[in-house]
């Protein structure tokens, strides 16, 4: 058996073996699929009661408790969750010896910076449903939009509570954990989510006219501009061409704009007369001062699931012989695989012919090593689907997209992975250096051919372990949506149907009560799909 034989089939073993949880896989298939409380079961089952893990099994429990229609429940579970997120923000430094040392996966897990808004977004906007649900603006479905299941009974809570506790965890999202995003700077690029300020207006306006105060009427108007100049911001620094991610939301959404003057109209008429004719509407506009009497409907459309990390698993196979007759010379290689995302590229490298001595005096002594690693990255960023149409009574609009949360996850890894590569790659050496001096001193204490075989073997199998321990960190809150879309509809006061259709077909989302100078929330959740 030729040496690089042996060498690719110890890699083939190694890469083979590694690589993403079953458990974590089956968890995405089946919130796609709408067998929610089958990915229940699997959350406990993937973590446990591991303390490691409380934050990210707090967040998937509590999201599936909300995609099944139990908006209380799910509240109660990230309620208990989000401080979690004060407690991990600052890095364990424990843990960051340790993950050095070792493997990242070992370490608590703290949570991305969009993952920490995300808990109060969707503390949030459960407030606002079960409030609405339980005030009888929004009667929805008893089947949830097709894949999916009976929508459980979600707890009887009062209307006004619930109201005013989607204004104070709304302040939370938008004072506390976005302004510590900011401050932290722990991404190059995600350091705001404008998406977020303006579910905290519409939280604002969720309320009747005569429950709504003065600091909530600045509050909304603080995050409605905030977030015109965050959609700005993210334009320049997510949308820029050459990124390997697609940024989905296109400028600033026209929801937003609407939004934000309509806003203006009541709570500041002189920078409204001002600001109308910037943007480019005329006061008169009904999309921006709807009818007297009338109110508005919002649709959410919460679509498909956000990109999980997988692992790219790389391997170096070296190998280096001596040969012996009328003349002395020596051989040897290095070469490449990999599996996983973006592996097309190590696949490509060629084998590298290197004097063999180098290779025993450098990285094996013994003749032959496998140092092989993982590091997270995501699939290729695929275009959405066709945009999905809301329609309440017999008014339609097709629904833009106004948040891109894959977009922040790829953004966030892709600014972390030169770091990461580096801890990595440190950590993979400093194993291999330890390893290549237990063979150096196993060849040293035995003479000839004996030496020789126990430095190969110590090597060879020191190099497999120590690749063993080489597992990416993969965690993430996979079952957060890819995108979000909204259609903002006006109509007279007044009970309308209303459903959406998607690429699947048209679905009733149930009946909304719309009530005159308020505005309704309507939140859905659909799969593509492909």
């Amino acid at each position: 058996m030729s040496p690089r034989f042996l060498v690719s089939s110890l890699a083939a073993l190694i890469l083979s073996g590694c690589g993403e949880s079953r458990l974590a896989v089956k968890l995405v298939d089946e919130t796609k699929s709408g067998q929610l409380t089958e990915a229940q079961g699997t959350v406990e089952d993937l973590y446990g009661t591991d303390s490691d893990d409380t934050l990210l099994k707090g967040m998937q429990q509590g999201m599936l408790a909300h995609l099944q229609g139990d908006f209380a429940d799910s509240g109660l579970k990230l309620d208990a969750t989000a401080p979690l997120v004060d407690e991990l923000r600052g890095v364990h430094v424990g843990d960051a010896i340790v993950s050095s040392l070792y493997n990242d996966t070992i370490s608590t897990y703290v949570g991305k910076p969009y993952e920490h808004t995300q808990i109060d977004y969707y503390r949030t906007l459960n407030s606002i449903l079960a409030a609405e649900q339980a005030d009888g603006r929004w009667v929805p479905p008893t089947i949830m939009v097709p894949p999916g299941q009976p929508l459980l009974q979600s707890k009887t809570i009062d209307p006004f509570i619930g109201y005013q506790n989607s204004i104070i965890y709304a302040r939370r999202m938008t004072i506390n954990q976005l302004q510590e995003t900011e401050d932290a700077k722990e991404s190059a690029r995600y350091d705001d989510d404008p998406f977020a300020r303006l579910l905290t207006a519409i939280a604002v306006y969720c309320l009747a006219p005569n429950e709504r105060v003065e600091s909530d009427q600045q509050l909304a108007n603080a995050m409605l501009t905030r977030a015109l100049a965050a959609y700005k911001k993210q334009q320049e620094t997510l949308g820029k061409s050459g990124e390997p991610f697609r940024y989905e939301v296109h400028g600033i959404p026209e929801l937003a704009t609407h939004l934000y003057l309509r806003n203006l109209h009541g709570y500041d008429p002189e920078l409204f007369a001002t600001e109308v004719t910037k943007l480019g509407f005329t006061a008169d506009d009904p999309r921006i001062v709807p009818a007297a009497g009338s109110g508005a409907v919002l649709i959410l459309n919460h679509e498909g699931l956000i990109a999980r990390p997988e692992p790219l698993q790389i391997g170096i196979g070296a190998v280096g012989f001596e040969a012996k007759d009328s003349t002395s010379f020596t051989w040897g290689s290095i070469v490449f695989f990999a599996k996983g995302p973006g592996s097309e590229i190590a696949k490509s490298w060629i084998a590298l012919p290197i004097p063999g001595d180098a290779v025993q005096k450098v990285l094996a002594p013994g003749g032959a090593a496998i140092i092989g690693f993982e590091i997270p990255v995501h699939a290729t960023d695929a275009p959405l689907g066709g945009p999905a149409t809301a329609t309440v009574g017999s008014i339609s609009r097709t629904g833009e997209v106004v948040c891109d949360l894959d977009a922040y996850a790829r953004s966030q890894l892709k600014d972390a992975q030169p770091g990461l590569l580096l801890k990595t790659l440190l950590r993979v050496v400093a194993k291999q250096g330890i390893v290549a001096v237990g063979a150096s001193q196993a060849k040293n204490r035995n003479s000839g051919s004996e030496g020789e075989l126990l430095a190969f073997l110590v090597n060879l199998f020191g190099s497999l372990l120590a690749t063993a321990t080489e597992s990416a960190d993969l965690r993430a809150w996979t079952t957060l949506p890819n995108h979000v879309s909204g259609s903002l509809i006006d109509l007279p006061a007044g009970t309308y149907p209303i459903s959406i259709t998607t690429m699947s077909g048209t679905h009733s989302l149930g009946s909304v009560q719309v009530q005159a100078d308020r505005l309704t929330l309507i939140s859905v959740r659909t799969m593509p799909l492909r």
